[in-house]
């Protein structure tokens, strides 16, 4: 899971009532992505966050500004033109709306530049100080909860200026997420917190958590539609039927072969280490728990894949929303490759269904060195 875009879109959001508040007549707004610009008319199209297109055209007398990058105070903000707006530039409007048209009085971008300097700082800041794993148990009174990191417990400490966002039902992207409470929490949901680790005390002070509800399932494909990204599997615990349904916004990723035997090897029943053999010149053995989340962390390392690229018989692993039908699952994340594991027998499986979360999170670096990747 990648924070893309978030960022942006919640700094230029904090910039919206500020446009009212500074005695600005009562206005419609929206905002997005710019994705044309007609030069000749003064106008643009705008891909708007919360769906659709909007045409917005911008008289001489308009307001045009640019904030820096994650800048919250429109105080910051400096006077730029028409013509210094770009394709891709992140774009907030303050005018009047009439169907798909809108006519601005004030118009405050980041352009396409900052939002990438803005995203390298999150990822950055996320995979240094993000941790993912499995909400154990919760207490809101205290504003508490404790998180199954592997074969670790982390306890959670949250403030009054805890960020919270709830996953999409078929994304694991924050940039998708919805805002959220610590009221959403709910134990056994796959949670990213961002913060400072005490790993001595095993404990972490929250500035944002992103949560979500999600199913997960290791099974062997039967049937392959891959027109209308339908997957039919056998449940490797259950042996049930299951149909997954993959979407544009499914994340899809192929675990080498190498790989998933180093892993294999890692997860012994009960979480106990176990001695494997050399990778890349490191040897020793990791914990079954650590194996399992490293191939989180290393997820977005991955190669992609698309439903074409699978076959009946291929083994996977997948987290996603079960629709009211729990043999129906939207797949959000959905890893192939994974025989290696499977082959080593069923406890090796209920350990990985168990320990993995929807990936991201800090400590790729150290994950990819120590499986010799």
């Amino acid at each position: 899971m990648k924070p893309l875009l978030a960022p942006a879109f919640l700094a230029l959001l904090s910039l919206s009532g500020q446009l009212f508040a500074q005695g600005q007549p009562a206005a419609d707004r929206t905002l997005g992505e710019v994705t044309s610009i007609d030069k000749d008319h003064r106008g643009l199209m705008l891909k708007e966050d919360k769906g659709g297109t909007v045409d917005i055209s911008i008289g001489e007398k308009a307001f045009v500004l640019r904030v820096p990058p994650g800048e919250t105070d429109l105080k910051k903000a400096t006077r730029i033109t028409f013509g210094d707006i770009g394709v891709g530039d992140r774009l907030l409007a303050a005018g009047t709306k009439s169907g798909d048209k809108f006519e601005a009085r004030t118009i405050v971008i980041m352009n396409k530049a900052d939002v990438a300097q803005l995203q390298q700082r999150e990822q950055e800041d996320w995979r240094k100080r993000g941790t993912s794993g499995i909400l154990a148990s919760i207490d809101p009174a205290a504003k508490r909860f404790v998180l199954t990191v592997g074969d670790k417990k982390y306890n959670v400490v949250a403030t009054d200026k805890t960020e919270y966002r709830r996953y999409a039902s078929d994304s694991a992207k924050y940039a998708d997420s919805k805002a959220g409470t610590l009221a959403d929490l709910k134990p056994g949901d796959q949670v990213r917190v961002l913060g400072n680790r005490d790993p001595d005390a095993l404990s972490i002070t929250a500035e944002k958590v992103v949560s979500g509800t999600f199913t997960r399932v290791a099974g062997v494909i039967t049937a392959i539609d891959s027109e209308h990204g339908d997957i039919k599997l056998t449940d490797l615990i259950s042996k049930k039927s299951v149909t997954v349904l993959v979407t544009p916004r499914s994340n899809t990723r192929r675990l080498p072969e190498g790989l998933a035997n180093v892993i294999a090897q890692r997860i012994v029943p009960n979480g106990q280490s176990t001695p494997a053999p050399a990778a890349s010149g490191r040897e020793g053995g990791r914990g079954g728990a650590d194996a399992i989340t490293d191939l989180s962390q290393l997820l977005d390392r991955l190669p992609a894949i698309s439903v074409a690229d699978l076959k009946p018989g291929n083994a996977i692993i997948l987290a996603g929303s079960p629709q009211e039908d729990t043999a129906h699952i939207t797949a959000i994340t959905l890893i192939a490759g994974i025989e290696p594991i499977v082959n080593a027998g069923a406890s090796l499986v209920q350990n990985l269904i168990g320990g993995w979360n929807l990936g991201g999170g800090g400590g790729a670096d150290e994950a990819a060195a120590a499986l010799g990747q």
